[in-house]
């Protein structure tokens, strides 16, 4: 289990994560779902997925829709009062370090923002241009990007305060009980709130803070939002070759597992068991039978090797040119050598690529359209809320 980070606690973080999400990519409950991928044919201890249980084809991937996202650190939007950097500035550009930072970067109607809730930002920006394989130096333009976030997201809570929106007890209860629950044990979460220098009640109020700008977001912004079924037709019919569900093949394996490390001589002795399994199957055997007896993964051989579907791009090369090269159901592939072992595949059924009708991603598309309309709104209302305040930088 991955050990939660001492960032996971911290308030201020805990608040820019949601920001960023309404303020850069919003679509809680309106993103599609990703594709599950089917697990690697032969991978020992691999858990079966719901397609290879069932025997039935997996849902087809639907794209998503396309959200608004972080606008570039390059593209930093001057400030209110400021005027927009030369492009290339080289001062603006050049790696800045935290001691440079005052201790307080803004104040928003008279609410701080501190160094450490900047620097926390500039973390979560960061992992996330890294997570798109984009490595970012922290500089003074990049700094006030990750600044113009935080002010926003103050603004909105400010403003979910002054409309009266707030979150319950028991919500607060939960929230708090779920990011408790992300450590293995009390006293490492009561380490963590003393790493990040806060107290339980602390990260109360935030957690307060927090749920109150998503009943903002949902009370009094979201509801406005409709998105007709023409203008979902509109999407689907400008991205159809978004739309495809490629070619797929409902496979069965056995496999004789060997590392590829292991002696020539253990190599020898699990092609030969391989073999003598093909054999058998080119004889007439069952496959169901002889899976149970030959093959060593446990994730198929419990089902009569039953493997599930997949396309290409999943699966090892030598495995997959081996299982497209079939044609017909019931076809035998010869043993095949992977990074796994040797292996036997059986094809089942072939899916010829296809579009994905309609009907099947309209809600999901209109639930996308529709969180980029939310963004929008979400965007504007604190643009106005910034006009209208008192915002002072620092930075």
């Amino acid at each position: 289990m991955h050990k939660p980070d001492v960032k996971r606690i911290s308030p201020r973080l805990t608040l820019l994560g949601l920001g960023l999400a309404l303020l850069l990519s919003f679509a809680a409950g309106c993103k599609p779902k990703a594709a599950e991928t089917p697990a690697a044919p032969g991978a020992p201890g691999t858990p079966a997925g719901t397609a290879a249980s069932t025997g039935q084809p997996a849902p087809p991937p639907v794209p998503s829709v396309p959200s608004h996202a972080p606008a570039s650190p390059g593209a930093t939007p001057a400030l209110p009062g400021e005027a927009p950097a030369a492009p290339g500035a080289a001062a603006d550009n050049a790696p800045i370090s935290p001691d440079k930072l005052p201790a307080v970067v803004a104040k928003v109607n008279g609410q701080a923002i501190k160094k450490n809730d900047l620097l926390e930002g500039g973390q979560v920006v960061q992992m996330r241009f890294a997570q798109m394989g984009q490595q970012l130096a922290p500089s003074a333009k990049f700094y006030r990007q990750v600044l113009n976030e935080l002010i926003a997201i103050t603004l909105l809570q400010q403003d979910a305060k002054a409309q009266g929106v707030t979150a319950s007890p028991q919500e607060v209860q939960q929230a708090v009980a779920a990011r408790k629950g992300a450590f293995p044990s009390e006293d490492a979460y009561k380490q963590a709130l003393k790493k990040a220098g806060i107290t339980e009640e602390t990260l109360r109020q935030q957690a307060s803070d927090q749920l109150a700008v998503q009943k903002y977001v949902q009370t009094r912004i979201a509801p406005g939002v409709n998105v007709s079924d023409q203008a979902a037709r509109e999407f689907y019919d400008k991205n159809k070759d978004k739309m495809q569900v490629p070619e797929r093949l409902h496979l069965r394996l056995i496999l004789v597992s060997v590392k590829p490390t292991a002696p020539a001589a253990d190599k020898a002795k699990a092609r030969q068991k391989a073999e003598e399994a093909l054999k058998k199957l080119q004889a007439g055997g069952d496959f169901a039978k002889l899976a149970a007896e030959y093959s060593d993964d446990p994730g198929s051989k419990s089902r009569g090797g039953e493997l599930g579907w997949i396309s290409k791009g999943q699966t090892p090369p030598t495995f997959e040119a081996a299982a497209f090269a079939l044609q017909k159901p019931n076809d035998l592939s010869g043993v095949v050598e992977s990074p796994y072992g040797f292996q036997i595949i059986q094809l089942l059924e072939k899916q010829a690529p296809t579009t994905v009708p309609f009907d099947q991603v309209k809600e999901r598309i209109v639930q996308g359209l529709k969180g980029q309309e939310v963004q929008k709104l979400v965007q504007a209302r604190a643009e106005q809320l910034r006009a209208k305040g008192k915002v002072e930088i620092y930075l």
